[in-house]
């Protein structure tokens, strides 16, 4: 009888619930998915904002950096324009009448006394004949054809 006790007791303790200090809560894989998704939603809800931002800020960089550009762009086209103006103007002066009659006069130039003119024959107009038109052309004179 004493081994039918001992094994009556030893199964009486297998079928106990262990004492609560003893228990683990551990979580049940959907308790871990759960938390998991909540985790995962509130990463990609925070950082949704945060990559707007970042283009937001992007975007007026890159905004900022073409008025630059501009502005740049602009104000060597206005120094352009101005070294455009000035040598226009000392072209006009070294062109000038004045100018030129005293250049000659400083190399000794004067008035022609007589003015020769030379004509050119004028060139022939005929025109000249490709291959394929003088191929053609002996071709109709085989046939006696104008």
């Amino acid at each position: 009888m004493r081994a039918a006790t001992a094994f009556k007791l030893e199964f009486d303790r297998r079928l106990k619930p262990p004492p609560h200090s003893m228990q683990r809560n551990a979580p049940t894989a959907k308790a871990v998915r759960r938390k998991t998704a909540s985790v995962a939603r509130v990463v990609l809800l925070g950082s949704i904002p945060l990559m707007l931002l970042c283009g937001y800020v992007g975007l007026n960089a890159e905004l900022v950096a073409q008025t630059y550009r501009l502005s740049a762009d602009q104000q060597t086209q206005a120094q352009l324009v101005q070294t455009d103006d000035a040598l226009r103007q000392r072209l006009a002066q070294a062109q000038s009448v004045t100018r030129l009659e005293a250049a000659a006069s400083a190399l000794h130039m004067k008035e022609p006394a007589s003015i020769a003119v030379i004509t050119l024959p004028s060139t022939s107009t005929k025109p000249e004949t490709t291959a394929f038109a003088a191929g053609f052309a002996s071709f109709k004179r085989l046939f006696h054809t104008r």
